[in-house]
């Protein structure tokens, strides 16, 4: 059976009818109209290629294949609703798990660095792993899976990466006092012409 095909909302409706063997109480349980239940029971069937549960003189009886599911998928329900409460019941003070975040040296500094501090107070056992940031490889790496985030400038946007515009900054030019270019203004074919000092991290 191909998963893909399958409406996985029908399992909620198929451990419903398996623990109620009763059409109209598990519609209740469910809070869906009889009919609806019925028409999904129909659809159960077809996947399935098996009867699940038969009409009886009170409620229904389930067939072999039925009594083969109710053990599975009774224990997959209750994994994925565990899964779900504890996503819902996230507390920082108690997670304990590690944020890859790609970004700069500057970004480390100025953003990272703080975080890390807050993080120490607000949740301490979550650990942040930085890793560099690589344009070329970017998107290819967030979809993998390699790095949780990025802190980056806006062209490195990817229309399948959900981003968030965090802040703004300007740049500053520094040189020394008195200095005859910089007194009368710099343009941006006059910043080109000036002698420039490369600052690099190690």
């Amino acid at each position: 059976m191909d998963i893909k095909r399958v409406d996985l909302n029908l399992l909620v409706s198929l451990e419903a009818l398996l623990i109620e063997r009763n059409v109209t109480k598990a519609a209740a349980r469910l809070h869906l109209s009889q009919p609806a239940l019925s028409a999904q029971l129909n659809r159960l069937r077809d996947v399935f290629e098996d009867q699940l549960l038969i009409p009886a003189h009170r409620g229904m009886i389930p067939t072999a294949k039925a009594l083969d599911l109710i053990g599975p998928l009774r224990m997959a329900m209750e994994q994925l609703r565990g899964t779900l409460r504890n996503h819902a019941d996230f507390s920082p003070e108690t997670a304990a798990l590690t944020i890859s975040i790609a970004c700069t040296d500057y970004i480390e500094a100025v953003v990272v660095t703080p975080l890390i501090l807050a993080l120490q107070e607000k949740a301490p056992a979550v650990r942040v792993a930085v890793h560099r940031l690589n344009p070329a490889r970017l998107n290819q790496r967030l979809a993998d899976g390699e790095v949780d985030m990025a802190i980056a400038t806006p062209e490195n946007e990817h229309a399948q990466i959900h981003t968030q515009h965090l802040f703004e900054e300007t740049y500053t030019l520094i040189g020394r006092k008195g200095h005859p270019r910089i007194a009368e203004g710099v343009t941006a074919e006059g910043f080109s012409d000036l002698a420039q000092i490369c600052i690099a991290a190690i």
